[in-house]
């Protein structure tokens, strides 16, 4: 009788242990997760000043990478412990030169579906940068108001072509904001985004538009004229919760510099996790 309830102590004990040991990966579920999306030609590098500056400044914590395949198959790489506070987690788009938005607007789909299938989450924030935002705004243009999927809460766009990059259209203009906010040149797919903005359903969104004066002659961050990157504003509307555009002048503010300035990197952390949060 004595071996047999040592058995059943050891197995339980075995069992137990097995439970204890095994890693916990689970979102919080009342705190959105934070992704960061690189631009064009970006890589696992791209966004770490900002991720780190999040770290360092809010107590954030990097818990997950999504790596996505050209098929636009998701690899989801890290451990996600239970209660992480403020979670990160870093997107990588394998092939980072494509020019097709709807195609990455459909990987950073399959992105959120696998967040949500495997760790149960329901709002995110994002911070992306250059081309990165045509990948998030046409995902909100397409599937914003689809309740089935994770809301967004906060969305930063560092130096977005939103109205086309300089070079990459036909019969492209000098570019500049009108006094009535509106682009003077459009590139086709901003036409698009304005002819699909009434799927928008961003109403508890914040939205914080950051871009660079780098060039002040042509108003431009060296690569993407302000006039573009500002004409997010035309798309969005009154379809936010709140709107705001920085722009940063002098120092780190050329186009890639800009995800490498600490005074972005403050901006950034102080819109998503405000101190009185």
């Amino acid at each position: 009788m004595k071996k047999i309830v040592y058995l059943i102590m050891l197995l339980t004990g075995i069992l137990v242990g097995t439970i204890v040991a095994r890693p916990v990966h689970a979102a919080t579920v009342n705190t959105p997760v934070t992704l960061y999306l690189h631009g064009h030609h970006g890589g696992p590098n791209s966004m770490m000043a900002l991720m780190a500056s999040a770290e360092a400044a809010e107590h954030a914590h990097t818990v997950v990478t999504a790596t996505v395949a050209p098929n636009g198959a998701v690899r989801l790489t890290g451990d996600w412990p239970v209660n992480t506070r403020r979670p990160l987690v870093k997107v990588v788009f394998e092939n980072n030169q494509t020019l097709n938005y709807d195609l990455i607007s459909s990987w950073l789909r399959n992105v959120l579906v696998a967040l949500q299938q495997k760790y149960q989450v329901h709002q995110f924030n994002i911070v992306a940068h250059s081309l990165g935002n045509a990948a998030v705004l046409f995902y909100e243009l397409h599937h914003s108001a689809d309740p089935h999927l994770p809301r967004l809460d906060k969305y930063v766009a560092i130096a977005g072509n939103f109205d086309g990059i300089p070079g990459q259209h036909r019969d492209q203009h000098p570019n500049h904001t009108q006094p009535n906010g509106k682009p003077a040149w459009q590139a086709p797919p901003y036409r698009q985004a304005l002819a699909l903005r009434h799927r928008l359903s961003l109403a508890h969104t914040d939205v914080l538009n950051i871009y660079g004066d780098w060039d002040r002659q042509q108003h431009s961050d060296g690569k993407i004229l302000n006039a573009s990157s500002r004409a997010l504003k035309q798309v969005l509307g009154n379809k936010v919760h709140s709107y705001r555009a920085m722009r940063f002048v002098g120092w780190q503010t050329q186009h890639s510099q800009l995800r490498l300035n600490p005074r972005v990197a403050m901006a950034v952390d102080q819109f998503l996790w405000p101190t009185h949060s």
